[in-house]
């Protein structure tokens, strides 16, 4: 045997495990050692079975055999050992069969411009481990993402090729026979993949920008509800100064009444009493916080001539996130504002419940609503450009703590509902699961 058919014979099991490392790669690699050990025995075994073919059928022979004792087993390994899809594991290995041509075209070029073959083999054999190395570093978690993605548009490119190469120069010699329809065929499959990316590519660019702005908007709502919050906290501990100063208040009336100053003294009650109304909240349950947002509200309410008519049945801790449990409050009663607002008077009136059914935070908001309300996707079409992503807020919020949240339009009456499940804390207070 000459040192050039020696050397091929060597590349030959180097490229394999070159392939079979790569293949286990892009699937997403070995979890336990007993994977490792599995495929750690295949390179052997596969070298054990191509020998005598090549010894005894020849290299033609055992190349086009190559699929049957090589791919098909690997394929075969991917699917019993790693659990992948067969249609994962086939892209695996034409992908990885795909990549084997990189060291190959190397030897094609040397051997081209050194016109020796000898040559090609050597720099074949110097190439695969910085090739390997490069794909490892760079390719093939890349790969592994993009299959999980959108398998049919990641592995039609390699299993075309495959498919392509095999039927042209290994089982025949098709390619080289000068049949314009074959020697078209390989660019147009390139152009149709660069299209079908180019497109996929875009919508996934768009749909991640939309995603992205949208949870810029949600946050930027958390960090309103928290500013609304801080807002009526102050408003509550101004109820608790004036009511620290209203020894010093009775002190000023009992003054004016002692100098013969009625009259003042009634103005001076009527201003303070006045005041204290301005910034206590009302209390509807033991929960402050629904208190505080429910009071700004049935404010609001009555300034917008709306009847705000509120049943509420909470402890005085959740656990909910206060700026969670803000968020959804304030936009479901905001949405509603805006929705009866512009109708007719009898119409103007909003209902809020806020209690636990069931060992479930329950949260409804109903109201009139015009009989032409869509929903698109279980939300409701936003009115305006830029609106809409309350309800948004409101169903994150319910998904992120594994609870529901729905929207409903029923013979003129839309409702919010929003449930979380609770759980018991070890002081027997109620806390939304996560």
């Amino acid at each position: 045997m000459t040192l050039l058919s020696a050397l091929g014979v060597f590349n030959y099991g180097l490229v394999l495990i070159y392939g079979l490392i790569l293949s286990v790669a892009i699937a997403g690699g070995c979890r336990t050692a007993r994977q490792k050990r599995i495929f750690f025995a295949l390179a052997p075994l596969f070298l054990l079975i191509q020998t005598p073919c090549w010894l005894i059928l020849g290299v033609t022979t055992a190349k086009q055999l190559y699929p049957l004792i090589v791919h098909l087993p690997l394929t075969l390994a991917l699917i019993c050992v790693l659990k992948k899809r067969v249609g994962e594991a086939i892209v695996c290995t034409c992908t990885a069969y795909l990549c084997c041509q990189l060291p190959r075209w190397v030897n094609i070029a040397v051997t081209a411009l050194s016109g020796s073959a000898l040559a090609g083999e050597i720099c074949y054999t110097l190439s695969i481990v910085p090739f390997l190395f490069a794909l490892l570093r760079c390719f093939t978690g890349a790969a592994h993402d993009a299959m999980s993605d959108s398998l049919l548009l990641f592995g039609s490119l390699p299993v075309a090729y495959y498919l392509f190469d095999y039927a042209t120069t290994i089982y025949s010699d098709a390619l080289h026979a000068g049949i314009y329809a074959l020697d078209e065929f390989l660019p147009t499959v390139l152009i149709v993949f660069y299209v079908a990316f180019m497109t996929a590519y875009h919508a996934q660019s768009r749909a991640r920008m939309q995603s992205e702005m949208q949870n810029a908007v949600l946050q930027s709502a958390l960090r309103q509800s928290q500013t609304e919050m801080d807002a009526l906290r102050r408003a509550e501990t101004q109820t608790a100064v004036y009511q620290h100063d209203m020894r010093h208040h009775l002190n000023m009336i009992d003054s004016l009444l002692t100098a013969d100053k009625p009259q003042q003294a009634a103005e001076y009650i009527h201003r303070v009493r006045s005041d204290i109304e301005a910034v206590t909240p009302r209390r509807f349950c033991a929960n402050d916080t629904v208190n505080l947002l429910c009071s700004s509200f049935v404010g609001r309410a009555e300034r917008k001539g709306v009847r705000l008519t509120v049943e509420a049945k909470l402890p005085d801790t959740l656990s909910l996130p206060d700026n969670e449990l803000c968020s959804v409050l304030s936009n479901g009663l905001e949405n509603a504002l805006h929705a009866v607002e512009k109708l007719d008077e009898p119409n103007r009136q909003i209902s809020l419940y806020c209690g636990l059914r069931r060992s479930r935070l329950l949260i409804s908001v109903s109201n009139p609503c015009e009989k032409s309300l869509e929903l698109h996707g279980g939300l409701p079409a936003a009115q305006r450009e830029g609106h809409g992503f309350g309800c948004r807020s409101i169903q994150a919020i319910a998904h992120k703590h594994g609870g529901l949240c729905e929207f409903r339009a029923e013979n003129g009456t839309f409702t919010m509902r929003f449930m979380v499940p609770l759980k018991e804390q070890k002081d027997g207070k109620a806390t939304p699961h996560n």
